[in-house]
């Protein structure tokens, strides 16, 4: 690998380790919902939900930057019309194939509280528990005082101090939702969450400690049943951390094909920081659409870059895919449903 490229790398995850980088996050969010608010956690019109959830960005056949996966499954208890939602979400994200490794596992639950007789307004409190580990493979860091005349020579000292092969704390995050069913064809939602509510720090890079910033989640979205066949699902997420922001905002048009058969095709738009710090720069445009068989969700994205950085030579778009398998409920009437979301 060239001196330049290696410089590269090794920048990016001293960047990753220092600069407070910003969490994983899923251009799908909709289809991860365990990541975006626990209050979501059993929020589920069925028996079960089980999601799989694969994110490459800049990707190109012979690199992977940035990879991210996600499964989750949670489960409803019904307590008469309110709820007790149980779920586990695990979460692995990679940066140069490999080279940092950040890995979650989370314990989610939620209450889900009526607010009237049938169920159809309902407001929930959701907390996520358990522990994060960060680790870095120090095999894989070469650093420029460790070249002689453009060959690399691992003997040679680094001149970098202790660095730590992993780190890892506790972790505690909160969110609300709350749910509308206005008509038979209008339903609403709308939430926040906090995530790293203590702040956890990790020490990888000799005697230097980093604090795990808060991030902060707000997000809505809607249903609108136009005719029998044809619904519009407008959705929005804002996510703030360590004074970075974006906002991810668009909507999809779902066709009710038959009984059994769903299809979606959207398309998303993502603003983050200018360089001055000030917000409102285009990142990204996203195209997005998902194929629904019974109680399976198949989902593809794709974002487009925007930002300049769509003038260098590499690939700078992302590429996703979602699988979500719904239960299905244990008995269908009227007392047994959880009216929830769409997305």
């Amino acid at each position: 690998m060239k001196l330049k490229a290696l410089a590269c790398l090794l920048a990016l995850t001293i960047f990753s380790l220092a600069a407070n980088a910003q969490d994983y996050q899923f251009t799908q969010f909709f289809n991860s919902p365990l990541t975006l608010n626990p209050a979501l956690t059993g929020k589920v019109n069925g028996s079960f939900r089980a999601a799989l959830n694969y994110r490459n960005q800049w990707f190109n056949p012979s690199e992977r930057p940035f990879i991210t996966y996600a499964g989750s499954f949670d489960a409803p208890i019904m307590i008469n019309k309110d709820a007790l939602g149980l779920g586990l979400v695990i979460v692995n994200d990679q940066t140069n194939d490999g080279l940092y490794n950040n890995t979650v596992i989370m314990g989610s639950a939620a209450y889900h509280k009526a607010l009237d007789k049938k169920g159809k307004h309902s407001l929930s409190l959701g907390v996520q528990a358990g522990y994060y580990q960060r680790r870095l493979d120090r095999n894989d860091l070469r650093f420029y005082n460790q070249f002689q005349d453009g060959v690399f020579n691992g003997g040679l000292p680094n001149n970098e101090g202790q660095i730590a092969t992993k780190d890892g704390n506790f972790d505690l995050q909160v969110g609300l939702l709350g749910f509308n069913q206005l008509s038979k064809k209008v339903s609403i939602y709308y939430g926040g969450a906090m995530f790293h509510i203590l702040q956890p720090k990790e020490q990888l890079l000799g005697a230097s400690e980093y604090e795990l910033k808060r991030r902060y989640v707000a997000h809505a979205g809607a249903e609108f049943a136009v005719g029998k066949v044809v619904r519009l699902i407008p959705s929005l997420v804002f996510l703030s951390q360590a004074k970075e922001n974006a906002l991810n905002l668009g909507f999809s048009v779902g066709f009710d094909m038959t009984k059994d058969v769903f299809l979606h095709t959207g398309a998303y738009y993502r603003m983050t920081d200018k360089l001055d710090g000030k917000f409102g720069a285009s990142d990204a445009g996203i195209f997005y659409a998902a194929f629904e068989y019974k109680v399976v969700r198949i989902g593809f994205s794709y974002d487009a870059t925007l930002s300049t950085l769509k003038n260098t030579p590499k690939p700078t778009g992302a590429f996703e895919m979602s699988l979500v398998l719904m239960g299905l409920p244990r008995v269908v009437d009227n007392k047994s449903l959880l009216f929830c979301p769409r997305f």
